[in-house]
């Protein structure tokens, strides 16, 4: 999907008569936009948990102040090298990142409870200020100065906070849930189908409540602000958005982790899973290397136009095929990949 926005433009966004695949792969509205993103987020969570058990366990002064000056280090890097790729690669989710990991960096020790309770609060804040700037809009406030470009630190920050593809608000939930669930991952093969019910009942909550709630026309004022209330699209990051992206993120982590699991029953599954885990620790390098792909390819050999959804999609899959097998060989034969041992030299 992000090949196709920045391929095909508008029209990917827009298209005058969206087919199926066209409205499936709408990097706006499409039933998978954020999802993948979401659940990235979600498993970065379960990471910093990892990382920072054995400070937390330890319950030592001096083993927390180690991890949180490693999450600040690392955050830090990820939040300027991502400013950096956003001038040529908008929408980027690096700095996002970058914030989230200094947010953890502030809250990793505290308990289950004061962590959701910051969940709930990102998540009312984003949709507070979706309902707000409704409001303001049918006033004939356009309310433009929450989504300015980041050319300047104020507009950085309103972007990493309330703006454009993964703010902090309410982004940052899928990151704490990550980190209340990594607490409790060595049990999640005994909680992992309520877990993964209680996810698909969320999930399908919010939708129907979508469905049934939401107003079939909006030439009044009351419905406009309430469409936006009751919205499961990326950019109006209402509560039943939040919630729903939420729980399609722990359904793929417990379908995934379950697949996983299973694998080494399977000869031919375990040896892809295998595969995949080796491309998996090259997710920095990979994610790079598919933004200089893509320039190099479309903006500098000018070998790719925007023909549409197809061109997207062979483009993607030549992109995968190579990138998969490059970044699993480099694990194999290398260890870390490029990006990410300068991550870590930086970072600790």
């Amino acid at each position: 999907m992000n090949y196709h926005a920045y391929l095909n433009g508008a029209q990917s966004m827009y298209p005058t008569h969206p087919s199926v695949w066209e409205r499936m792969f709408n990097p706006l509205t499409g039933p998978l936009t954020t999802r993948f993103a979401a659940t990235f987020v979600l498993i970065a969570g379960i990471g910093v948990s990892l990382f920072t058990q054995r400070a937390r366990a330890s319950n030592n002064r001096a083993d927390i102040q180690h991890a949180r000056i490693v999450l600040l280090r690392r955050g830090t890097l990820l939040y300027f090298l991502g400013y950096f790729v956003q001038w040529f690669w908008p929408g980027t989710i690096l700095f996002y990142y970058g914030a989230y990991f200094i947010i953890a960096a502030a809250v990793f020790a505290w308990s289950s409870r004061q962590l959701i309770g910051l969940c709930v609060i990102s998540i009312a804040t984003a949709a507070g200020i979706s309902w707000w700037r409704a409001n303001q809009l049918l006033d004939g406030n356009l309310t433009n100065w929450l989504s300015p470009s980041p050319n300047s630190p104020r507009n950085l920050l309103i972007r990493t906070f309330v703006d454009y593809t993964h703010p902090v608000f309410p982004w940052i939930a899928f990151f704490i849930v990550g980190i209340v669930l990594g607490r409790h991952i060595h049990r999640l093969s005994e909680i992992r189908l309520r877990l993964l019910f209680a996810a698909i009942l969320l999930m399908l909550a919010t939708h129907a409540a979508n469905f049934l709630f939401t107003p079939s026309s909006q030439i009044v004022d009351r419905d406009f602000v309430l469409a936006k209330l009751l919205s499961t699209q990326p950019l109006d990051r209402s509560m039943l958005f939040s919630l729903g992206t939420l729980a399609t993120a722990v359904v793929a982590l417990c379908l995934v982790s379950l697949v996983v699991e299973r694998a080494p029953r399977f000869i031919i599954l375990g040896v892809l899973v295998r595969f995949l885990a080796r491309a998996g620790r090259m997710t920095l390098s990979v994610y790079l290397l598919h933004v200089v792909f893509f320039n190099l390819l479309v903006h500098r050999l000018h070998w790719v136009g925007g023909t549409g959804l197809d061109t997207a999609l062979v483009l993607s899959l030549l992109f995968y095929v190579v990138a998969l097998m490059l970044a699993s060989g480099w694990n194999k034969h290398f260890g870390l990949g490029p990006a990410e041992r300068a991550y870590r030299t930086f970072g600790g």
